[in-house]
């Protein structure tokens, strides 16, 4: 215990020279010593909880990695909150304990706390040393005050005076987890370290430590889309545990459970069509794959870009698609395959060669055809992988093939074997050349056939019809062939077409041999006598069959009333009906032979116009038996096998007719002897015709007189009008040269015709239909009854005793200017689009697959080789009219051209053709061929301009027109029949310009042009005769002087062009406007012809052959002929088995 002297001994050493006092040092030090406790234990106290809170965290982290992969946010809050401690307590410990109490008198007021009163004279002492300068009162006292506090301060152990004190709680808290960390550490090291770096660093991707180890990463897999999968966990071949088996799940599914195979488990998993993950639980491993179902990567487009060996001169390589796995390869040739997938790829092979890839394409390495290949199953596998890993479901495999260049194939279209033609006829026909690496030149070969006595010497040439292209691998081109042309004298000739192709050292192929019989004049005059005599024969076993039927039919009438009504008898009836039709439709076929040869006999002017009359008479007689009483027997028969048998009263009445009819049988004389004259029949209208012809025809209110039945009285009137009201038609025309045009243009109504008198002129084609608008508001006049009986003028009579003899001719050529204006030419192609579709419409195979309908395969080859003839053909037009419309401008052939130039009508033909032949699609290729008919038909009806507006004739008034001679017409005809061969000639030239040498298209170009100058003289003296005629200022006249002026100055020019020389589009032009120009093209109006009979002068020539294809062009309505069954529907027979593949493939794909 301190003295009172040593408690003053210093006191006088505390005194500064300012008057403050300073404590005591024993006192400072010890009040020091308690700070630092202070600060230490509660920094530690702080300390240890921080430590506690990360130890905890860490341990949490721990245990829940060994249950499940802890996912990063979870860890880093668990982190977050282990570090509340040292990131808030021990920084609130710091500012609380040691910021707070950094001065003596802080550390005195904490000694309250546990010795308040001792507390309260500490701070107090504090305070006053600190603030002793501002008191007054004794130093003395307050050295004494200190000297007390002090030595209380020594009395006082302050190391208990640390207020709460829990650092020993916090360190006894924090050594449990501590020691769990360290023996975890020291036992499992790589676990513990594996879960401090997952713990520490949670933003990381440190995958969890398992004692089930598994190899691989778990990234975005894709799987194929709807389709099994499987997924393979290995374990790592240090793994601690190796569970026995492991389980999959995906999404919400049921889990799918796997063995383990050696350190493999194979999870099988059903197909899946949305994303999702995959859980995979092996022993402690867990690992989440999500799943991304796509589909295969599939070859969008695959094809071979071939070059071709350098002899067939392409500069183009080859594309072909052959997605249909095979690839055939000419000899000397390379190709590159070229694919494009449906999606980016990360690598191709071609039989495990890798290949290059760019992106979704991928080219493969050059393919080499040097020589046959000796394997010939050579096969190609092109395999790949997209960027997700996804293959093929297979790999493309593609049969190489090496093909040889296959010779041509060269035929004739057009062309009938055993033709006889005149030395002058200019024969027109077509040549099919095909290739399959394109044609290099068609041409024409001749040779007579040697005869030791009639041609010993034959004659034999060739010319080039046309130069192809490599690219031209089927031609269709016109070739002509005239005996003066070429300088061969008539005789029997063999013709041939050839080709060649690019293949070097390759002879010409030659299509089989076509007989032609080239005569004279004389010649063909005794051939046609022959032909004449051969056709008579049978004309007349058509007749006897006939007379047969008609005995036959009689002895049917005599039977008894109830004999007819015996089954029997009923079907004689039938078979009667039937064969009076086979015997008319034989008639008709020898009707079309017998017209054939009075064509052919035209063509010879040695023949008489007397014989053609009487040929012509002939023909008359047959078309009236087939088209009136052959057909109205046979109908009546027919009727009459269906009708009720006769009652008694009326079997007397048969019986006299059936007596009537014998008289009239045995009375009978053949039509066709030309030597014997007809009898007049006495039987009634009704006994000739049928019960029928007492019908008045359409459009008449009673039947018009028959003026070659003879009147009761000869004391009649003869030049008194007639009552009726025809249509257009006159009853006695004056033979004209007009070719009336088929159409589709509608009816219209029939007006009061005038009395035409004469009018003959150039020849002239017209279109039915006034090309008007009709007027809907008017009223059709209610129909009358035409009998119209004209009394022939002097004149007139004369002019029909002299044309009739022509007519025939006249109008026989002019049908045959099928290849003549354009108008005619729109209308023929129109008609052959109708006959396209008319026997599309009869095929069966609707809705069958191509390789299914192969009953029919011949017929569709047929219709669509003569489609693709028809686009050659189309094409061939559109380029006359492109070069008529740079010659000719004119508003309304201009948009006709412009439409056909939109329509591309030559390419919708050609696949026309395609769908016929490769698919199979009769019946939209029926659609489309009856759809271009009409829209050829259009076309040409938009090249003729309307009727002009005006006044009719007055009803039955008389219309006199001048007449051309007869001779003069025929010429004009005649002119245009070779302008005609011309342009063709021209075309065939033209053609083959680029395969012949300079000189012999010079020698051709020369020729043409002479035939050229021969028909400009010709046109030139026809001029000349027209303007010498008596009437030749009357207008009509003129006219027709100067439709022949104007062609010949054209054809003046066609000789400018042959004389460059230039055959090309300039000279087809320029013959297409001479043609134009003399076969005018007009129209009439669309009304029924209503006449009343043929006059008895008028010769068998005018009614002949006029030339009328008006009845030709029509859409036929198409019905049914066999049900598919009684109720609903009435459906054709032949759709039934396209209906049930439709049907079958519908039910396959449903289920």
């Amino acid at each position: 215990m301190n003295t009172p002297n040593s408690l003053t001994e210093p006191q006088g050493k505390l005194k500064k020279q300012n008057g403050t006092v300073a404590l005591p040092p024993r006192m400072k030090a010890a009040l020091e010593q308690y700070q630092k406790r202070v600060w230490t234990i509660k920094l530690a106290e702080g300390a240890l909880a921080a430590l506690f809170g990360l130890l905890v965290s860490y341990t949490v982290v721990f245990c829940l990695d060994r249950m499940w992969d802890t996912p990063a946010l979870l860890r880093a809050l668990i982190l977050g909150v282990g570090m509340v401690g040292m990131i808030f307590f021990l920084p609130m410990k710091y500012y609380n304990w040691v910021w707070k109490h950094r001065q003596l008198d802080g550390v005195a007021r904490l000694l309250q706390y546990k010795f308040p009163r001792f507390g309260d004279h500490v701070l107090g002492i504090v305070e006053l040393a600190r603030n002793r300068a501002d008191q007054l009162s004794s130093p003395t006292l307050v050295e004494a005050a200190m000297r007390q506090v002090d030595a209380e301060v020594a009395r006082h152990n302050l190391a208990d005076a640390v207020p709460n004190p829990r650092h020993r709680r916090w360190a006894f808290a924090a050594a449990l987890p501590l020691m769990l960390v360290v023996i975890g550490a020291v036992v499992i090291p790589a676990t513990s370290w594996n879960t401090f770096a997952r713990w520490l660093t949670p933003w990381r991707a440190v995958e969890r430590y398992t004692f089930a180890q598994l190899e691989g990463e778990s990234g975005l897999r894709v799987v194929p889309y709807a389709e099994p999968f499987d997924v393979e966990a290995r374990l790592k071949d240090d793994s601690p545990w190796k569970p026995a088996s492991g389980e999959a799940r995906y999404a919400d599914q049921v889990p799918v459970v796997a063995t383990r195979d050696e350190s493999t488990y194979r999870f099988q998993l059903p197909p899946q069509t949305r994303d999702g993950r995959l859980t995979l639980r092996i022993g402690d491993a867990r690992r989440s794959i999500p799943i991304q179902p796509k589909l295969r990567p599939a070859l969008t487009k695959l094809i071979a870009v071939v070059e071709l060996p350098a002899y067939l001169q392409r500069n183009e390589p080859l594309v072909e698609d052959v997605r249909g796995g095979t690839l055939s390869l000419l000899e000397g040739s390379t190709a590159v395959l070229e694919a494009t997938a449906t999606r980016e790829l990360a690598e191709a092979t071609l039989n495990n060669r890798p290949q290059r890839v760019d992106g979704a394409r991928v080219t493969t390495e050059t393919i080499s055809v040097v020589e046959a290949i000796s394997n010939p199953d050579t096969l190609l596998q092109l395999a790949w992988r997209d960027r997700f890993g996804l293959v093929a479901r297979e790999p493309q495999v593609i049969r190489l093939e090496v093909q040889e260049d296959d010779s041509p194939t060269v035929s004739f279209s057009k062309l009938k074997n055993n033709r006889v033609v005149l030395s002058s006829e200019v024969l027109t026909f077509e040549i099919q050349a095909a290739d399959d690496f394109g044609v290099k030149r068609v041409g024409l070969e001749w040779e007579g056939i040697r005869s030791p006595i009639h041609n010993p010497e034959p004659t034999s040439g060739e010319k080039t019809v046309s130069s192809g292209t490599p690219t031209a691998e089927l031609m269709t081109v016109a070739a002509t062939f005239s005996a003066v042309r070429e300088n061969v004298r008539p005789q029997s000739l063999r013709l041939r077409a050839f080709a060649e192709d690019y293949l070097p050292g390759r002879e010409r192929v030659r299509s089989p041999d076509l007989v032609i019989h080239v005569l004279t004049p004389a010649e063909h005059f005794k051939w046609l006598v022959g032909q004449m005599e051969l056709w008579m024969g049978a004309a007349q076993e058509v007749h006897d069959k006939e007379l047969q039927l008609h005995e036959t039919n009689l002895e049917l009438r005599d039977l008894p009333p109830e004999a007819l009504d015996d089954p029997a008898q009923r079907r004689k009836l039938q078979n009667q009906a039937a064969a009076e039709r086979a015997n008319a439709a034989r008639l008709e076929s020898l009707i079309e032979l017998g017209t054939e040869l009075v064509q052919e006999a035209t063509k010879n002017e040695e023949f008489d116009p007397n014989q053609l009359e009487a040929w012509a008479e002939i023909l008359q007689k047959l078309e009236e038996i087939a088209g009136q009483r052959m057909p109205s027997v046979a109908d009546l028969l027919a009727r009459a096998a269906e009708a009720p048998g006769l009652s008694s009263s009326q079997k007397s009445v048969g019986m006299e007719e059936g007596q009537d009819g014998k008289a009239s049988h045995s009375s009978a004389v053949s039509p066709f002897d030309p030597k014997v004259e007809p009898r007049r029949s006495d039987m009634s209208v009704e006994e000739k015709y049928g019960p029928e012809s007492r019908t008045p025809p359409e459009g008449l209110d009673e039947i018009p007189e028959d003026p070659n039945t003879p009147g009761a009285s000869v004391i009649v009137n003869r030049s008194e009008q007639p009552e009726g009201k025809p249509a257009y038609a006159p009853a006695n025309p004056t033979p004209t040269v007009i070719d009336v045009e088929s159409g589709f243009n509608e009816e219209e109504e029939a007006g009061q015709a005038p009395q035409v008198v004469g009018g003959l002129g150039i020849p002239t084609t017209t279109l039915r239909g006034s090309g008007r608008k009709s007027d809907e508001a008017e009223e059709p006049p209610a129909p009358q009854t035409a009998e119209l009986v004209l009394e022939a003028v002097t004149e007139q009579q004369e002019l029909l005793d002299a044309f009739a003899k022509l007519a025939e001719e006249m109008n026989k050529l002019l049908t045959g200017f099928e290849n003549s204006t354009f108008v005619k030419r729109l209308k023929a192609a129109s008609r052959r689009q109708i006959d396209i579709a008319a026997d599309l419409n009869n095929l069966d195979g609707f809705g069958q697959d191509v390789s299914d309908a192969v009953e029919d395969a011949s017929d569709r080859e047929r219709l669509a080789a003569k489609e693709i003839t028809e686009a050659k053909v189309a094409s061939t037009l559109l380029q006359d009219m492109v070069a008529y419309a740079d010659r000719r401008p004119s508003a309304g052939f201009s948009r006709v051209l412009s439409e056909m130039q939109d329509a591309i009508v030559s390419d919708q033909m050609q696949n026309i053709a395609e769908a016929i032949i490769k698919d199979n699609f009769i019946g939209e290729s029926t659609i489309e061929a009856e759809f271009w008919a009409d829209t050829l038909d259009r076309w040409a009806e938009q090249l003729v301009d309307p009727l002009p507006e005006g006044e009719p004739p007055a009803e039955m008034g008389l219309v006199e027109l001048p007449n051309l001679p007869p001779e003069i017409v025929v010429e004009v005809m005649r002119i245009i029949n070779r302008e005609i061969q011309l342009r063709e000639e021209t075309r065939e030239l033209e053609q083959a310009k680029a395969a012949i040498s300079p000189n012999e298209y010079s020698e051709r170009s020369i020729a043409l042009y002479d035939t050229q100058i021969t028909l400009t003289e010709d046109t030139r003296e026809v001029e000349a005769q027209i303007s010498l005629l008596p009437n030749a200022q009357e207008g009509r006249i003129q006219g027709q002087l100067a439709k022949v002026g104007r062609a010949a100055a054209v054809m003046e020019e066609v000789e400018d062009i042959f004389a460059e020389p230039d055959t090309g589009p300039k000279a087809i032009a320029a013959i297409t406007e001479v043609i134009e120009i003399l076969l005018e093209t007009g129209r009439i109006p669309n009304a029924p012809i209503i006449t009343t009979a043929p006059p008895a002068t008028a010769s068998a020539l005018s009614l002949l052959g006029i030339g009328d294809d008006s009845g030709k062009a029509s859409i036929e309505n198409r019905s049914p002929r066999q049900a598919t069954g009684k109720t609903g529907r009435v459906l054709p027979e032949e759709f039934r088995q396209g209906l049930d593949a439709y049907f079958d493939a519908l039910e396959g794909r449903t289920q």
